[in-house]
């Protein structure tokens, strides 16, 4: 019986989910590029060899507060492993470890417990420094600026301080390219009246593809309000298919995330397989709650018709650590959400997703209840051997909330 391994629980362990497959199975494994991680004694000079931009002790110099917003526990990025050095840098510049606090750039995202922040910025950063989560409802100041007609208002916090610096991962993006850089302000820093702009832009047609930043005129506007806003420094991180540190690209928050999205693009380039059955898109390293799992989609979006038959089925694996999750606008009850109807771009083939950290009740609040939802392995396996009883050609994405294909490249 052959069976195959997959990176789990990002956040939560991360660790090895083992999956058998029915006898007699064609399995294709469809591994990225991928690239080793960086070693612990590399990371501090990765961060001071800056992309377009002065040194950050010399952007510190002449300041007194500084203001570090990072990502939340849906972005991969382990900011612990980065902000000691980052923050001893601050330090041999004159900045009192007082006047360094943090902002999670959550969106409309839940806030990060004090346990979600142990993890994220590490258990010594949060006992020494003040850490805020974002409220997209709370302490916001209006920038003077406009999405749309929709004036831009960010985190209080953040703006009060005399440095702005930005700590997020680059990662493959649906609308915006690559995640990270200004996107981290707008929509994560912003007020939930742009942010649902920004997400109803999205479905008027203002948006990229993944993999892709030329032309973005979505990320463009992320990047005109994060200048306006003030933003004087961005550490742009890489991770690989085991969430390591890859790569990081320092500076200017524009530049810097070109360099970051260039090295992406290189290490999660994915070959194409060829008319597979079944498709299994694993949603590590973004698998940590159910709203987050559609990511688990990214391959699919870059990738050849053909790689998958026509009646093929896409099946999604997600852990789901943190269950539903929360997003303010297209979580259940929230002001975007709809009901779940069948999705249009997957034509004729199927969607079922094996997620043990949820049951079926929540799945179909987010997904149409004609998607099979399966909590044990045992189940999903039955399903596709009562719907390929004579075997078939299975193609795995392990990290498939990440990897794209290189023929989109």
């Amino acid at each position: 019986m052959p069976s195959i391994q997959l990176p789990w629980a990002a956040w939560f362990g991360d660790g090895v989910q083992r999956l058998d497959l029915p006898a007699g199975w064609e399995v294709q494994i469809c591994a990225m590029q991928d690239a080793p991680a960086l070693r612990s004694q590399e990371l501090p000079a990765a961060c001071r060899r800056t992309i377009s931009s002065p040194p950050l002790r010399e952007l510190a110099f002449s300041c007194r507060t500084v203001a570090i917003a990072v990502d939340d526990l849906s972005r991969p990025t382990p900011a612990h492993l980065i902000l000691p050095a980052l923050i001893a840098e601050l330090i041999e510049a004159g900045i009192q470890p007082e006047n360094i606090s943090f902002v999670i750039s959550l969106g409309s995202h839940t806030a990060l417990t004090e346990d979600d922040l142990i993890k994220k910025l590490g258990k010594e950063i949060v006992a020494r420094h003040r850490v805020v989560n974002h409220d997209c409802h709370g302490e916001l100041v209006d920038i003077g600026v406009s999405v749309g007609k929709v004036p831009v208002k960010i985190n209080a916090a953040f703006m009060a301080a005399d440095l702005k610096i930005l700590l997020g991962s680059v990662v493959p993006h649906a609308f915006a390219g690559y995640s990270g850089g200004a996107k981290m302000v707008l929509p994560g820093l912003s007020n939930i009246e742009s942010i649902e702009w920004t997400h109803k832009a999205v479905m008027m047609g203002l948006r990229g593809k993944a993999g892709t930043l030329e032309g973005n005129r979505f990320r463009a506007e992320f990047e005109r309000v994060a200048r306006h806003a003030g933003v004087n420094f961005a550490i742009q991180v890489v991770v690989n298919s085991r969430r390591e540190i890859a790569g990081i690209f320092a500076g200017d928050i524009e530049l810097a995330h070109r360099e970051a999205a260039k090295f992406a693009g290189e290490i999660y380039a994915t070959p194409a397989p060829q008319q597979a059955d079944v498709a299994i898109l694993n949603a590590y390293p973004k698998d940590d709650e159910l709203l987050q799992a559609e990511n688990a989609l990214m391959y699919h979006h870059t990738a050849p018709e053909e790689y998958l038959k026509e009646d093929g089925v896409l099946l999604i694996t997600s852990a789901c650590s943190l269950g539903m999750g929360h997003h303010g606008l297209f979580g259940p009850h929230q002001r975007l959400y709809r009901k779940p109807m069948a999705k249009g771009f997957l034509k004729q083939r199927q969607l079922a997703a094996f997620m043990p950290g949820v049951t079926s009740e929540q799945f179909h609040q987010v997904y149409w209840e004609g998607y099979p939802h399966f909590s044990t392995w045992q189940a999903a396996r039955e399903y596709l051997q009562q719907r390929y009883p004579n075997g078939g050609k299975v193609a795995v994405l392990p990290c498939g909330s990440i990897q794209i294909c290189e023929q989109s490249r």
